[in-house]
């Protein structure tokens, strides 16, 4: 008699002696059956709630088919489950939610009441009763009860609409209790609404922020005060939202208090001065504000180097420090140096390069000058160090003094080649050679003479006829055997022990050239001086009578 096997979801309702738990004999209708176990369904039609509440769905079987079997889907969808029109369940799908597939929001764990569904034998998995209407039970309490009212949780949708959380499309924050103005329009939200520690009962969900309570009476209740409760707790007497440096009145009058602004100090702004931690800065000394720019090299002697010695306020350069001031220092300004500028020696701070201006070229108050050689570079590569006179102030000032570089007074008498005669008179360079700068090593002038010997200077007007006798050492001949310094004659040469032909007789009365010709094609000073024949016919073509015949 049974027209098909039931479905699982009534499977213990099968057989021919439970017929009547549903059939009326002779009504094939079964609603009021129906409602009879679906108490759900008949609370929802009683309250006029729902789906099942429409006249349209009043049959059950008009959705609902029986006797098709064990795996037969007892819910028809006319034009399929995802056309299904949720508007007539009585809750609109809008913004995200209307992206949502059914089983997003229709699952186990959004269901306000379980148990009462498993009692009456629904799977929870498959039904779609149960859902809370209201934000929180699906989304929970986000905000953890901070915005309630009269003890319930405020509508997320006062600040929220379903298109998406954030941003909080339609909270204002006017109608807050704190109006936003000015600068704070431009505050994130975090910067007053902080993090608040996580819970075991957020469930993953973001973290969320504090809202409520917040203090917000007094200005402190966010910011420091940065005049330390010196000018009263009431902010807005003297700044606006619009800019903490945007003063209202006409003004402060600096003027009337212990340190007026002048100079450079007036175009400063008050934060420059009063920033934090400074509501009420010292003023003493220059370096209660500014940083000392010479390394507390001028404290050293505060009698008569201070700030204000050297700088005024209207301006760090250019410097006031004079001659008489430095004549007081370690190093007084004599001849030529009164006229260098301060800078060629008071070189910038190494420490000083990576500051800003006028830090980043502050100058070295206290260089090291006690010799020359600690401003100046040595041209004589350091041979001049051994005639130095006193060790400290080196071995420039034994030639030079600081009227001028160029006037020198050497005694040569201490070098190893002494000058006398004609040498006097010889300009210094025309022995001491310069030597040409390189890429790698700039213009020296050494002092040490490589040869001292005369061929080293003079050129051989002999043309080597003396070579067999050279300088000790040396393959250059010896020119001192002959000549002198006060001039070129040969005053030293002795014909009788330097020549192997004595001059005697008449033969001391002969000039040198009658014997020592110059030959053709020879400078006009080169004579012939050896070899030269030494017996009489070479010399005296007549011989005299007493001597004809002799060999």
């Amino acid at each position: 008699m049974s027209p098909g096997p039931l479905s699982r979801a009534h499977a213990h309702l099968d057989g021919l002696k439970k017929c009547d738990q549903c059939h009326e004999l002779g009504n094939r209708q079964v609603g009021d059956k129906c409602l009879t176990c679906h108490t759900e369904i008949a609370a929802e039609r009683t309250a006029g709630k729902g789906l099942h509440a429409e006249p349209a769905f009043a049959r059950c079987v008009d959705c609902h088919a029986e006797h098709h079997g064990a795996d037969y889907d007892l819910v028809f969808w006319k034009d399929g489950q995802d056309k299904f029109d949720h508007h007539r369940a009585g809750w609109d799908l809008t913004g995200a939610h209307a992206k949502l597939a059914c089983r997003k929001c229709h699952t186990v764990k959004y269901i306000a009441n379980p148990a009462s569904l498993t009692s009456r034998h629904k799977d929870l998995n498959r039904t779609f009763l149960g859902l809370p209407t209201d934000c929180a039970g699906c989304h929970g309490d986000h905000h953890r009860g901070q915005l309630k009212t009269d003890g319930k949780v405020r509508a997320c949708t006062t600040c929220h609409d379903t298109a998406r959380w954030k941003p909080a499309a339609t909270f204002d924050h006017a109608k807050s209790a704190f109006p936003l103005t000015g600068r704070h329009l431009q505050v994130t939200c975090a910067k007053c609404h902080p993090v608040l520690p996580a819970e075991a009962n957020d469930r993953g969900q973001a973290p969320t922020a504090k809202f409520t309570p917040v203090a917000h009476a007094n200005c402190t209740d966010c910011h420091k005060d940065k005049h330390v409760g010196q000018l009263g707790p009431e902010c807005t007497k003297c700044h606006v939202t619009e800019g903490w440096k945007i003063i209202n009145g006409a003004g402060f009058d600096h003027a009337k208090t212990k340190y007026p602004l002048v100079g450079r100090h007036a175009k400063l702004t008050c934060g420059d001065c009063h920033g934090p931690g400074r509501q009420k800065p010292p003023f003493a000394a220059c370096r209660d504000c500014h940083r000392d720019a010479h390394d507390g090299t001028g404290r050293q002697r505060p009698a008569w180097v201070t700030c204000e010695t050297c700088h005024t306020v209207d301006g760090f350069k250019p410097a006031r420090f004079g001659l008489e001031l430095h004549a007081k220092s370690a190093f007084p300004l004599v001849g030529a140096h009164q006229a260098v500028p301060c800078l060629l020696c008071h070189k910038p701070l190494a420490k000083a390069a990576g500051l800003k201006a006028p830090y980043a070229a502050t100058p070295e108050l206290k260089p090291v000058a006690a010799r020359c050689v600690d401003c100046h570079r040595d041209p004589h590569l350091g041979q001049g160090d051994k005639f130095a006179v006193d060790a400290n102030a080196g071995a420039c000032v034994a030639c030079h003094n600081q009227d001028s570089w160029r006037k020198v007074a050497f005694d040569h008498n201490r070098a190893e080649f002494k000058l006398d005669g004609r040498h006097q008179k010889v300009a210094c360079l025309t022995c001491h050679k310069p030597v040409a700068a390189t890429k790698k090593e700039p213009k020296a002038l050494p002092f040490k003479v490589a040869e001292k010997h005369c061929a080293a200077c003079h050129k051989d007007v002999h043309k080597g006829q003396f070579d067999d006798r050279p300088v000790v050492g040396t393959k250059a001949a010896d020119c001192a055997r002959c000549h002198v310094t006060t001039d070129w004659l040969a005053e030293k040469f002795d014909h009788e022990k330097d020549s192997r032909f004595p001059l005697r007789g008449g033969h001391e009365r002969v000039a040198c050239a009658k014997c020592h010709l110059a030959v053709a094609g020879d400078s006009p000073r080169l004579l012939h001086f050896k070899p030269l024949p030494v017996d009489c016919r070479a010399c005296h073509a007549n011989l005299p009578a007493g001597q004809k015949g002799q060999s």
